[in-house]
């Protein structure tokens, strides 16, 4: 991004000594020579507590609350407002106004940030683009991805998150994007919408502020297709579908499995084509769908898609294959450690248990998946019954609310559980073995990414 006099004019309503910014910060580590810090308070912390360090660390301007106090000698450079969250919106709304590339929103219950890696990485090959980093999907992280995005951008790529009823709509607002994808909507934040429906509804936010005639691409698949494509036709929005059936715009048409070769017949409007994959993994497969219809619709060549579909590397923690060294072995992990919820740990445990593996034991830790309310217990101990159609050699539970798997299965001795990360690191250490491939999968609170930092 870059802000010049005039820009900074027009947002602060006076003149500013800055010729020029290209950084909006929330995090005084980030602070630097021609940005600006803004003090956010969130649920840990409140950025006022380091808005000196950033000016120490020479940033042009913070923003600040009315009743702050600042050192005098930065007294020039400190912006005092009502709210601080309000004028990051403010920069953000501004920024997209003076864009004139295409703005891609996703949303949906899981699946968003690889989606939003992927779309990154593949639309880059044909244009300059733009993403929010790590999972900026809040009500802070994507007016400050928003406001730090370069004008000269032609692909801008963000996710949407939520927790609550009205949260999307507000940052569909600020965002107005001219693609949105619903990638699925499955039982994530039950416990504070109750029901699947309300997670749909909620979900469908993200087209409020799409204007007529601007694309949705949906999911075919989904058992809340038909109420997604309702509501898009109500708001005259042209829909672009995505899945197994034969109705689907872009279809997977079959999977082939060849001597050391993997590939994907996906069928894209009217044309079939032969993708060579090194993964069958359904989320990639879903994933992939998606990039090829936008792709498509962006009326981009899809030879690039082709060529570089092998080398798409998955996100850290979304089931990257991780090789960690102990005690001079090599230990072959698959993270899945920054999220779950019934629908991801399904796949999961499901894409494991069809891996193939010579001579090498499979091994699942499993964690709790979290945000389920009233229907906790309901989920963890369906999981049970997946569990048991796999393959895998041995699982053990991390958490409280596995408690409920774990009492579905005990009866045998491949099963074992653990109150936390805490007390399971030891018996991780005893037993890791080169001949033997792990699965991590839990949602981020349990912490199961902290028995990767063992090694």
């Amino acid at each position: 991004m870059n802000l010049n006099q005039a820009d900074l004019k027009s947002i602060f309503k006076k003149k500013i000594l800055s010729k020029r910014i290209n950084n909006i910060c929330i995090n005084s580590k980030e602070a630097k020579k021609n940005s600006i810090f803004i003090a956010i308070k969130g649920k840990r912390t409140d950025g006022h507590l380091y808005a000196n360090e950033a000016l120490k660390k020479g940033c042009n301007i913070a923003i600040v609350k009315k009743n702050f106090k600042v050192k005098k000698k930065y007294k020039n450079k400190i912006h005092k407002v009502y709210s601080t969250l309000n004028f990051l919106i403010k920069i953000a709304k501004y920024q997209r106004t003076k864009s004139s590339g295409i703005f891609i929103g996703i949303t949906g219950s899981f699946g968003k940030t690889t989606l939003k890696f992927m779309l990154s990485f593949f639309l880059s090959k044909y244009k300059k683009t733009f993403s929010s980093p790590r999972s900026f999907n809040n009500h802070f992280g994507l007016p400050l991805s928003l406001s730090n995005t370069p004008r000269n951008s032609k692909y801008n790529i963000f996710e949407i998150g939520m927790s609550n009823k009205g949260e999307i709509n507000k940052l569909s607002k600020i965002l107005k994007p001219n693609i949105s994808v619903i990638t699925n909507i499955g039982p994530a934040h039950l416990q504070n919408l109750k029901s699947l429906q309300n997670i749909c509804l909620a979900k469908a936010e993200i087209m409020n502020h799409m204007k007529a005639n601007e694309v949705i691409f949906l999911n075919a698949n989904d058992e809340y297709f038909n109420t997604l494509k309702n509501l898009a036709e109500n708001k005259n929005l042209k829909i672009i579908t995505f899945g197994y059936s034969k109705k689907c715009n872009v279809q997977l048409v079959k999977i082939k499995k060849e001597i050391n070769k993997l590939y994907l017949f996906i069928k894209i409007f009217k044309t079939t084509y032969k993708i060579e994959t090194n993964t069958i993994n359904k989320n990639f497969i879903d994933n992939f769908l998606i990039t090829c219809a936008i792709s498509s619709h962006l009326g981009l060549n899809l030879t690039k898609i082709i060529k570089y579909a092998k080398k798409f590397p998955t996100p850290s923690g979304r089931g990257n294959i991780v090789i960690k060294k102990f005690n001079n072995k090599k230990i072959k992990i698959i993270d899945e450690s920054y999220n779950a919820n019934p629908v991801s740990m399904r796949n999961a445990i499901e894409n494991f248990s069809y891996s193939k593996t010579k001579k090498i034991k499979k091994i699942a830790i499993i964690g709790d998946m979290l945000e389920l309310g009233s229907h906790s217990k309901f989920y963890h101990e369906q999981l049970a019954g997946i569990i048991k159609k796999s393959n895998i050699d041995y699982v053990y539970f991390v958490g409280k609310e596995v408690l409920n798997t774990y009492r579905k299965l005990r009866n045998t001795e491949k099963f074992r559980i653990y109150e936390d990360v805490q007390q399971f690191k030891e018996f991780f250490l005893e037993i890791i073995n080169e001949k033997s491939i792990f699965l991590i999968k839990g949602s981020n609170g349990v912490g199961l990414y902290k028995l990767l930092d063992k090694f």
